[in-house]
């Protein structure tokens, strides 16, 4: 699709690849741009049910922001590159459909930003998956310390966030940061598995399931479970919703249209 990133579509999953391996697979304005292409076409394109976002090579799915970058910018570029790839970062968060890294290495500094922006992580043996931006003096600027947090505590997350740390792999699933961990030859096979298993379902329930959950901590308790049962009436009263209940009782896959 661009010089940064390679889009496939297959079955009706969206595969995005990093193709900067040599250089560690690194974000610069070029990959935001080209990511946020990446999204449009996946909001955009009804065939499309989810994305997976992965790198090429076994050593790094992303080291975070370009280091040429880094070392020329000045604050008001830095300030602009920052808010760019943190409403990056959202948009990958808050897309309708499902997302999931597929985590071919380490994944750290702004490349760990982006794997948490996702809905689903599986991560090889051999990945790392931190943000530590304070062994250089900065915090990290694309939204991780809070995602982090989400995912696994507070607690966790002052200890990784203060102690720069970068976790591997079975750790990180240990505390909740990482799905599945699988050998590195069997990543993408685990990664089309899992989205697989999501996409049977239907595409509304999907879209309003994934706000259910990112809405538990930003709203609260009754407004959040008003907010439920309304997304549980609306998915009854749609199609998917009666086609879902139809296939249930005539024993058969049901066929869904997303309305």
């Amino acid at each position: 699709m661009g010089e940064r990133i390679d889009l496939t579509v297959e079955g009706g999953v969206a595969v995005a690849t990093l193709n900067r391996p040599d250089k560690g697979n690194p974000f610069d304005w070029t990959s935001i741009e080209e990511m946020n292409a990446v999204l449009d076409t996946v909001e955009e394109d009804d065939a499309i049910g989810g994305l997976i976002l992965t790198a090429m090579g076994e050593k790094y799915f992303s080291v975070g922001a370009d280091i040429s970058l880094m070392r020329e910018i000045e604050g008001k570029a830095y300030a602009r590159f920052l808010f760019a790839g943190m409403r990056m970062c959202e948009r990958i968060q808050r897309l309708k459909k499902p997302t999931l890294a597929a985590v071919n290495g380490w994944a750290v500094g702004a490349g760990g930003e982006v794997a948490m922006a996702c809905d689903l992580r599986v991560a090889t043996k051999n990945a790392r998956i931190g943000v530590p931006e304070l062994k250089i003096g900065l915090i990290p600027g694309w939204g991780g310390v809070f995602r982090l947090t989400r995912l696994v505590g507070p607690a966790k997350a002052m200890e990784l966030v203060l102690t720069a740390q970068n976790l591997p792999a079975d750790e990180a699933q240990r505390v909740g940061l990482v799905n599945r961990v699988v050998p590195p030859g069997e990543l993408m096979a685990a990664a089309k598995d899992l989205m697989g298993r999501v996409l049977e379902n239907a595409p509304i329930a999907i879209a309003f399931a994934k706000s259910i959950i990112l809405s538990e901590r930003e709203v609260p308790v009754g407004f959040g479970e008003t907010y439920e049962a309304l997304s549980s009436i609306l998915t009854f009263l749609s199609h998917d919703g009666k086609e879902g209940m139809r296939a249930f009782f005539e024993k058969r896959a049901p066929e869904w249209k997303g309305e």
